[in-house]
């Protein structure tokens, strides 16, 4: 792809200076007056414009509830998948005149995990063409619908479709869920309410396995449905009242447009935008979208660019300048115009709750973008995510079916206490939860403080999961290791491998939807769909094979077969953490023109 040469052959202070998309500035030094002296101050970015509908300058409680509804789809949706684990060694003890192998029981876990990530195919452009809150409404809806024909169908393979739909209408969770993330959130807010997002996706797997096997042993097996149904049609109730829509088409606002005034205007936010330098990525100047070109008269105060104070490689080249081109979509759907700088908030309609539950919203060029996720994958980023997503999702899928066969089983015996395996896997993500939501936004100001420029990087998030992806690997081996040998206090070491590949679950994903929505913005639900196809396969691939694999070769060589696997897949991040900035540089054509 053009610009990889040029991208590599930057010099070290040029690759700092240049600002690829994702680049921002994030603290502005010595900008800002306190008690009689300057100090530093956090940029907001995105750029927020000055319509209350704007995502962006929602009330904080809006915000607020909006995540607590999302991250509850996502928490039902796991518990949903993962509550039919410990389940499946009761079925032939409550339907002996049906036996199952444990084979064709696994299927009820493997197909569902395979439709969660298979969906979003369909889902994920439906959400970029018809907006966030009908297909989640959509999806919600049919979890509920689904899950109550589980609890009224007493045949097998009835129930293995009824599987199916339920990961099928849990797949947007997955992926819609962190495009709202995106939405809504200023980039330094990110990390933690991702990681919310995340803990709340781990913990319903956990909760639900620890969960299923009682529900099944003390209410019968159909009561798993039963509850789940409970749980969808909360979610169902929950978004229809609390999830507004949350696309909003700034327009310019991908490549921030600089106004040079003489004095500040009182209509103009506070924040100044950060600047994306043309001058540090020449074969960008071309390829802005056409539907972004401001086609009126010149304005003198309209720029692309700043030219940053160090670093630029030539002097500033000219290109047309543009206006933003403004799409409400959230409540004036279809009606767009030009956000002119120094228009009046008043010319604004409020954003009133009525509004936030309008449906409507149409952005056409459907073909594109069914297509369009899968361009995402000349992206290197999307590689490594996908593969080491995928990977843990699998460790932990097989951990949460395996595990609970080996404590049925002598001499453990745990019977409706297998569940409780679960609990090693808790507290592995309450842990990387709450590490990841102090360390991610930490570490990505605390770095841009400390340099000249204020730039903050998304690469500057990648080092935290170094610890987390060693001990996630390292937990597939302990677990190979105990399962194969037995004993008293065995069960100890099974719980906490667990953990330990729980706590990776909970922290890489988080910083890894982070860095991609701060790396690619508006590309990034298109690059969650890639992922998460993948996130299904890994593990239904893993499920399939896992049963045959134990019967022939014992424990330890599987899950140290995993381990080799999972080892490759978290060396990826290597090149990532050294060359990741290059990687935006080389790509960042594509990315500007697919925005």
């Amino acid at each position: 792809m053009p610009g990889w040469k040029y991208a590599f052959s930057l010099t070290r202070p040029a690759v700092q200076a240049a600002t690829p998309p994702g680049t921002v500035r994030l603290i502005e030094h010595s900008i800002t007056r306190e008690n009689g002296r300057y100090v530093d101050r956090v940029a907001n970015y995105p750029m927020p414009t000055l319509d209350p509908a704007d995502p962006l300058n929602w009330a904080p409680w809006r915000k607020v509830v909006c995540m607590v509804s999302v991250s509850l789809y996502a928490f039902v949706s796991n518990f949903i998948s993962a509550c039919m684990a410990p389940a499946l060694p009761i079925w032939n003890l409550q339907f002996p005149d049906d036996p199952k192998g444990v084979d064709q029981l696994m299927q009820l876990v493997a197909y569902n995990i395979l439709l969660m990530g298979l969906g979003n195919v369909w889902l994920v452009p439906l959400a970029n063409i018809f907006g966030r809150r009908p297909i989640i409404l959509l999806s919600t809806l049919m979890l509920f619908i689904s899950t109550v024909c589980g609890a009224t169908t007493a045949n097998f393979y009835g129930i293995l479709v009824v599987r199916m739909f339920q990961g099928f209408a849990a797949s947007a969770s997955e992926t819609v869920v962190p495009a709202i993330v995106g939405e809504m959130f200023f980039v330094h807010e990110r990390g933690a309410w991702m990681a919310f997002y995340t803990a709340a996706l781990a913990g319903g797997s956990v909760v639900g396995g620890i969960s299923g096997g009682y529900i099944a042993i003390r209410l019968g097996w159909f009561q798993v449905f039963w509850v789940s149904a409970a749980l969808a049609g909360l979610v169902f109730i929950c978004s229809v009242l609390w999830i507004p829509e949350t696309i909003y088409d700034r327009g310019a606002h991908c490549l921030p447009i600089q106004r040079n005034l003489p004095r500040p205007s009182r209509y103009m936010p506070r924040t100044p935008a950060p600047y994306l330098s043309l001058v540090t990525l020449p074969s960008m100047r071309m390829t802005v979208p056409s539907r972004f070109r401001w086609t009126g008269g010149m304005s003198s105060d309209l720029t692309w660019y700043q030219p940053s104070s160090s670093g630029d490689l030539t002097s500033s080249a000219s290109t047309t300048p543009r206006m933003s081109k403004q799409g409400r979509s959230s409540h004036a759907t279809g009606v767009t115009g030009f956000n002119v700088p120094n228009l009046p908030q008043s010319a604004f309609p409020p954003y009133t709750y009525e509004d936030s539950l309008k449906l409507g919203m149409y952005r056409g060029r459907i073909w594109y973008q069914f297509k369009k996720p899968w361009y995402t994958l000349r992206l290197p980023a999307v590689w490594v995510v996908m593969l080491q997503y995928g990977g843990l999702v699998g460790a932990v899928a097989v951990i949460s079916t395996v595990g609970p066969l080996i404590l049925s089983l002598q001499p453990y015996e745990w019977g409706q206490n297998t569940g409780l395996l679960f609990i090693g896997a808790l507290i592995g993500i309450v842990v990387g939860g709450l590490a990841t939501g102090f360390l991610a936004d930490y570490r990505l100001k605390k770095l841009a403080k400390n340099q000249d420029h204020g730039y903050a990087e998304p690469e500057s998030r990648l080092p935290i999961m170094l610890p987390a992806l060693a001990i996630g690997t390292g937990g597939l081996l302990v677990f190979g290791f105990c399962a194969q040998y037995p004993g008293q206090y065995q069960w100890v070491g099974l719980e906490f491998a667990y953990g330990m590949v729980a706590f990776a679950l909970a922290q890489v994903p988080s910083i890894w939807f982070s860095y991609l929505i701060d790396a690619y913005n508006q590309l990034a639900s298109d690059c969650f769909v890639i992922i998460c196809i993948f996130r299904g396969v890994i593990p239904f691939i893993w499920l399939v094979f896992v049963i045959q694999w134990v019967q022939r070769d014992g424990y330890l060589i599987p899950f140290g077969g995993f381990t080799v696997i999972m080892s490759v897949f978290s060396l990826l991040i290597v090149p990532l953490l050294w060359t990741g900035k290059r990687m935006r540089i080389a790509t960042a054509r594509y990315v500007v023109s697919n925005q």
